[in-house]
């Protein structure tokens, strides 16, 4: 291996995500034999598995090796997943290429109108999805050419499928497509004579309808496709820029609305699309997957969100707002076991303050004291990912939750005061200062538990461990409860 595909593999250790390094790494392993390409794509559609960049250059690969059975399995393995034009692109042209090149013109038609059948289920609400769908009609209609050139009759079943063809091209949402509404418009007036016009009606509302959509969709995906044009090349960037999350918010939102008045199982495939599209440019935001998840509970399919959810940990295996967001939802559909082992996953997986405060926090609510008890017991032996305010949460869901108020309350104020031993003796080790946040926090604690004897002597002790900017703040609360609680003298 090159001294570049050494560095970009010790980049790829440290951050799994990186897409430059597994660009770079990528670009030239394609170059190798396949025993020595294989497992650096394996490597990479396995940490990255909705890049389809990774996929479709891991086909390519495939193809530019000879090796048609293997590009055929990876093909296998992403389309269904990842429904993206340029995708679904390449697997026609292999199709056309390796498995109908040789074929005389009927069987070959035979095999390409089922692959485009494929391709239009998954992508043919793409709004520049018109090409396909004008092939797609065009290789339909052949077979009923064909038995009139023959002198045949043409079937009903033929008729039937041309009709079919042309009525879900038109209602497809995809652009481009008006020379094939005259064109069907002549077609069914020379197939069905008098009748054209009330065979037609139908399908001219909803093609008008469709129309209108596709230019509204090709606004709403502009500023996605000019991103995923890149993803494709070089990979989504690490960061997903607030414009283009604002742009997917507005794809979404306009999907949802149903435009098109689509029946349940279409908005729910369409809105499925969308999701996809948006990931093409934006795998790498969790915004994305918790936002789509969110929606898909509200509208009460829950299968759909759960789904969604454990999609984007494939893509962000570290993201606490995805554990976060699906153990949430795991507790509000009953499966408690389900979101402990969520949450207990994410501190493994990504500890921090935040993670340790949710575990505990589900404890506490979800299998009582003992089970809240062990979860700070776990956070105390994580000393780096648990700060003070890991220590806040404790206190307050003891005095909150315990089952006996003066003692909860007490109990609080040990572990509160152990947090500020902590950070004392840090302190006074770094030879930094104690957290003015913690010092309030216990204030204000002592001062809703009502524990007077303790808290003047917090407010004295705070006075002299805090920087006097900081202490200031300390006064305004002692002058407050002296005049609650104080006496003339």
């Amino acid at each position: 291996r090159s001294p570049v595909a050494l560095r970009m593999s010790e980049r790829i250790r440290a951050d799994p995500l990186d897409t430059d390094a597994w660009r770079i790494l990528l670009a030239e392993a394609a170059r190798q034999p396949p025993a020595d390409f294989r497992p650096v794509f394996e490597a990479a559609v396995t940490a990255m598995p909705e890049a389809s960049a990774a996929w479709m250059g891991w086909a390519e690969a495939e193809l530019g090796a000879s090796e048609v059975e293997q590009a055929e399995a990876v093909f296998e393995l992403c389309l269904l997943r990842l429904p993206q034009l340029p995708l679904w692109h390449l697997f026609l042209k292999f199709v056309r290429e390796h498995k109908v090149a040789q074929l005389e013109r009927s069987a070959a038609r035979a095999q390409l109108v089922p692959a485009l059948e494929l391709l239009l289920e998954a992508v043919g609400a793409d709004p520049s999805a018109g090409p396909l769908w004008t092939e797609y009609v065009s290789l339909t209609a052949a077979a009923e050419a064909g038995a009139e050139a023959d002198g045949a009759l043409v079937s009903a079943a033929e008729l039937s499928a041309t009709r079919k063809a042309y009525q879900a091209a038109l209602t497809s949402c995809a652009a481009g497509l008006d020379g094939l509404l005259r064109e069907y418009e002549a077609w069914e007036t020379r197939t069905s004579g008098s009748q054209a016009k009330a065979m037609m009606h139908d399908t001219l509302e909803k093609a008008a309808a469709a129309r209108k959509a596709s230019r509204e969709r090709l606004a709403l995906y502009a500023p996605l496709r000019a991103a995923a044009a890149v993803a494709h090349g070089h990979f989504p960037p690490g960061v997903a820029t607030p414009r283009l999350l604002a742009a997917w918010r507005k794809l979404w939102a306009y999907e949802a609305s149903n435009a098109q008045r689509l029946d349940p199982p279409k908005l729910a495939a369409r809105m499925r699309f969308a999701l996809a599209q948006g990931a093409a440019a934006l795998w790498r935001a969790p915004q994305l997957w918790h936002e789509a998840a969110r929606w898909l509970e509200g509208e009460g399919n829950a299968p759909a969100a759960r789904e969604v959810w454990r999609r984007g940990l494939a893509a962000l295996p570290r993201e606490p707002l995805l554990y976060l967001g699906l153990a949430g939802f795991e507790e509000r559909q009953g499966k408690m076991d389900d979101a402990a082992a969520l949450l207990d996953t994410l501190v493994a997986k990504a500890p921090s303050a935040a993670a340790h405060v949710a575990r505990l926090r589900f404890g506490w609510r979800a299998r009582g004291a003992a089970a809240g008890r062990a979860a700070f017991a776990l956070a105390r032996r994580q000393p780096a990912h648990s700060p003070w305010p890991v220590y806040a949460a404790a206190a307050q869901l003891e005095y909150m939750l315990g089952e006996e108020r003066a003692a909860a309350a007490e109990t609080g104020r040990r572990v509160y005061a152990l947090a500020l031993a902590k950070a004392e003796a840090s302190a006074q080790a770094k030879g930094g200062s104690v957290p003015a946040g913690l010092v309030l926090s216990y204030a204000s604690y002592l001062r809703a538990s009502a524990d007077l004897p303790n808290l003047r002597e917090l407010l004295e002790r705070g006075l002299l461990l805090l920087p006097a900017a900081e202490a200031a703040q300390l006064w305004p609360i002692y002058a407050q409860v002296e005049a609650q609680f104080g006496t003339a003298a």
